[in-house]
């Protein structure tokens, strides 16, 4: 039923006498989650090391049952007087509290999946390793091409989080995760016109880092985009790229959210079993996800994660729950119940969810697509995009596509159109499925996806 942790035993000693305590405040049931975690980032401009912060966190979240309600206290402070404030602050909650639907703890599952999202060589870095590939990088970038004025942006990263939850089921589980980034920025000139590109990496494995490729392709995103004009407004056929398309899928994810849905503030309610997209479509949610950044074994509330689907070709079968909204449909929590942090109650929130790739190069949707428009960037996502109606006016860059061929870049244009009409347009999936990286909503992903009859605003 429990996963092994490896908390040290002063901390563990604090957790247990805090729970055994709140027996004696008058909590039925209490649970204590604990998170802690560091990070290092060091930046570079001109070729000098221009900023480094180093630091780290520890803090934990206590919760109890009592007066039929559950409240919430945290503490970054791990000593005996401060026992007796988490728990007086704990019951004070509950004592203002008239929740409708209670919360209630988990005593945990039988078996949690061993994430494989931690390196123990990568946790050894020095400082030294992260400041010279930041520096190579740099150099890299500008000696790509003349055309490279600046890198207005570099750094270079390494993070780390653990959590543990126990409480007094008998629920006992941690799991920790790092991982280095490196987001390069650069800026590039050609006549009277500048452009900027960007290139992310993220991983486990210093020796995959490599300078090069990096520098590559931040400089070509840059570059590609010299010589970029508007073009007519009308109706195209769209080819979103597929960290577009992740950008997208992410700011509207909340539709899938249990919680929102039962809030009205998903157009979903009521849609399980209706088809809402087209029947190339279908979207999982994964906990455990080889091929994403992180995999995570078990929710906010020690529920294992699971592979779920929500679209199946392209028919909603499946939303998010954590257990109190799976409670109140009278369902099976899908292990998707998380905090937004220490001081955050559990809400629900997506682990790895992804559009499944579909079968073709990127240059096949390009082909059948014969003219049109690849779109590379979005912008104003949080500003043109209504979470609730899936509206959105986004601006955005691209290529214009004729005859199944890039023939030139294009901007000053913005795209339209509402994201459950969209969702049915589409009338093929690539094969290069993009994981975003990690965020408080999860790793999002999708292939490239070809559309049609999308409204372009332009000259």
């Amino acid at each position: 039923m429990n996963t092994k942790n490896n908390m040290s035993s002063e901390l563990m000693n604090y957790i247990n006498i805090l729970l055994k305590k709140a027996e004696d405040f008058g909590f039925s049931e209490s649970e204590v989650y604990y998170e802690s975690g560091k990070s290092l980032q060091l930046q570079v401009l001109n070729g000098a090391v221009s900023a480094f912060e180093s630091s780290s966190t520890a803090g934990l979240s206590f919760r109890g049952k009592t007066f039929g309600q559950m409240g919430y206290a945290f503490t970054e402070e791990f000593s005996d007087k401060s026992i007796d404030y988490v728990l007086s602050q704990a019951k004070e909650h509950c004592c203002i509290l008239e929740t409708k639907e209670p919360e209630t703890l988990y005593k945990g599952d039988d078996e949690y999946r061993k994430a494989e999202s931690y390196s123990e060589l990568i946790d050894q870095l020095p400082y030294q390793y992260y400041a010279d590939t930041a520096l190579a990088i740099e150099k890299s970038m500008l000696n790509y091409d003349p055309r490279i004025v600046a890198v207005d942006y570099l750094f270079v990263s390494y993070g780390s989080s653990t959590e543990l939850i126990v409480n007094s089921l008998g629920l006992n589980c941690s799991n920790t995760d790092n991982m280095i980034s490196v987001f390069a920025y650069a800026r590039c000139k050609e006549n009277d016109q500048f452009k900027t590109g960007y290139a992310q990496w993220i991983g486990r494995d210093p020796q995959k880092l490599i300078v090069e490729q990096i520098a590559a392709e931040a400089a070509s995103d840059c570059l590609d985009k010299l010589g970029a004009t508007p073009i007519t407004s009308g109706k195209y056929s769209v080819i979103l790229d597929a960290k577009a398309a992740a950008d997208l899928l992410s700011t509207f994810s909340g539709i899938f959210s249990g919680d929102l849905i039962q809030k009205g503030f998903s157009l979903l309610a009521g849609k399980i079993g209706t088809q809402i997209a087209s029947d190339v479509i279908s979207i999982r949610d994964d906990g455990y996800m080889p091929s994403a950044l992180v995999s995570v074994p078990f929710d906010s509330e020690g529920v294992a994660t699971k592979n779920k689907v929500l679209i199946e070709r392209g028919t909603l079968v499946s939303v998010l729950h954590n257990r109190k909204t799976a409670s109140i449909e009278n369902i099976e929590t899908t292990g998707n119940g998380f905090r937004s942090g220490l001081k955050g109650s559990v809400t629900v929130m997506p682990t790895n969810l992804y559009i499944e790739n579909g079968t073709k190069p990127l240059t096949d949707l390009m082909k059948n697509m014969q003219d049109g428009i690849y779109i590379k960037d979005l912008a104003g996502l949080h500003s043109g995009a209504n979470e609730i109606s899936g509206d959105f006016s986004l601006s955005c860059e691209g290529f214009l596509i004729q005859n199944g061929e890039i023939v030139r870049p294009i901007d000053q244009i913005t795209i339209s159109g509402n994201l459950f009409t969209m969702l049915k347009n589409i009338t093929e999936v690539a094969n290069d499925l993009y994981m975003s990286p990690p965020s408080a909503q999860g790793s999002i992903g999708s292939p490239s996806l070809l559309m049609h009859d999308m409204s372009i605003s332009g000259e």
